[in-house]
């Protein structure tokens, strides 16, 4: 596990085997060192299309195709207090270098392991089951990690260190880089059921969003195989703390609030246990610094109403490698020579986070944009996560300006629906 000519990913999850097959595709020689030992279970089911470009670039697509994973072709909202559904299709939307009009909904558990086994075939080498206790500095500069083998502590040292280590967010925590979001405090139960009715044949394999009749509340259902359907909801942290009790009972409180929830949850069963999650959104003061780059949650984490998990974390190895790649090659990773891969990132995080606000704003009236010819598309463009320019999403304005408008009328027959969360 030694030689200082190796990069030395901290992660086996997307953001770092994608960071790894970028890198051995580039001729970088890579070590990932993973803590857990795969498959492991993981929450974020749900992937957007434009993880299908980046399978496609570091040869995973095929992989993808002859695993029966369940396609995704677009996403339903329904409203909180009437039957309706208000949908979209990805095919409407066709992307550059995306050659299908799906794509897909994942067992993580599965997916992850394939796609770190499918870094190690490309070339990274792939140490599991081995924790990463820090990351050693000379100065300020990153110089490799010390993990655990076999109870003992190795330092193992690394031209540059790759932090991807998800929401542990090791090296931020060292460094003190955390922020946590001002605004967003969602809290979520989830589990898998058997027997959900997932509606319309036409649109039974989308992801179907419930609004909820809650403080920002809503509820995922998510096909993970032909039988089994993750089913989450999620709402304000205040919300469950003022009800007490159990996850449980929480989670079944909201199973009546609305009507088409109620239906597709008439008959379900449970498969297995309740897990929650919290403190979602946050973000580090700096991706980058001398000889050292945070990609994925190891990074930023933004709420995962859209289903941006993967495709940001994805998105953030490439950037990142890209960078990297040429800075090696220079013989210059310095922070500066690293910046410009924070900047694409930040930017492009930052999109999210300003569609997600204005959405948690407008929660129903969302589908004023779905329906609207002018600006299906942009939203559509969004949903896919082809956004990292802030210039390129014009939608995102007329969203804040029809907010400004409802604002300043007492008497606008919408008003009530608005949310206050600041965008």
């Amino acid at each position: 596990m030694s030689g200082e000519d190796r990069v030395i990913i901290i992660g086996g999850g997307p953001a770092g085997s994608t960071m790894g097959c970028y890198l051995s595709k580039a001729g970088v020689p890579n070590t990932i060192i993973e803590s857990a030992v795969h498959p492991r279970p993981h929450v974020g089911e749900s992937l957007v299309t434009s993880t299908t470009r980046m399978f496609d670039e570091i040869g995973f697509l095929p992989t993808m195709e002859s695993e029966g994973f369940v396609k995704k072709f677009g996403a339903a909202w329904h409203p909180p207090q009437k039957t309706g559904t208000f949908g979209m299709e990805f095919r409407e939307f066709p992307q550059p270098g995306v050659h299908q009009d799906h794509s897909y909904h994942v067992d993580r558990a599965k997916f992850d392991m394939l796609l770190l086994k499918h870094a190690e075939k490309l070339g990274s080498t792939v140490i599991q089951g081995t924790p990463v206790n820090e990351v050693r500095f000379d100065g300020d500069r990153a110089v490799g990690v010390a993990a655990t083998v076999a109870g003992q502590k190795v330092n193992i040292p690394a031209r540059a260190v790759i932090d991807a280590s998800g929401r542990k967010t090791l090296l931020g925590r060292h460094l003190d880089l955390k922020e946590k979001d001002p605004v967003f405090d969602q809290f979520a139960v989830h589990a898998w059921f058997e027997n959900v009715d997932k509606g319309e044949a036409a649109d039974e394999d989308y992801i179907h969003i419930y609004f909820l009749p809650t403080k920002r509340g809503w509820a995922w259902q998510i096909p993970i195989t032909e039988t089994v359907t993750s089913i989450g909801v999620v709402a304000e942290r205040s919300v469950f703390k003022e009800m007490g009790g159990s996850v449980e009972a929480w989670f079944e409180s909201h199973l009546e609030s609305a009507p088409d929830f109620a239906r597709a949850m008439k008959n379900a069963r449970r498969v297995n246990d309740f897990k929650r999650e919290a403190d979602y959104s946050y973000a580090m003061t700096r991706f980058v610094g001398n000889g050292w780059m945070l990609v994925g949650d190891a990074a930023r984490f933004v709420d995962p109403i859209f289903s941006s998990g993967v495709s940001v974390a994805m998105s953030s190895a490439k950037f990142a490698s890209q960078t990297l790649v040429e800075g090696l090659a220079r013989g210059d990773i310095s922070e500066a020579a690293l910046t410009p891969y924070e900047t694409k990132l930040r930017g492009g995080v930052n999109v999210w986070y300003e569609f997600i606000s204005l959405y948690y704003r407008l929660l129903p009236l969302f589908t004023v944009f779905i329906n609207s010819k002018k600006h299906r598309q942009g939203v559509l463009e969004l949903l896919q996560g082809e956004v990292f320019d802030r210039e390129d999403v014009p939608v995102l304005d007329a969203m804040r300006k029809y907010i400004e408008t409802v604002e300043k009328s007492d008497s606008h027959v919408f008003k009530a629906y608005l949310d206050d969360v600041a965008a």
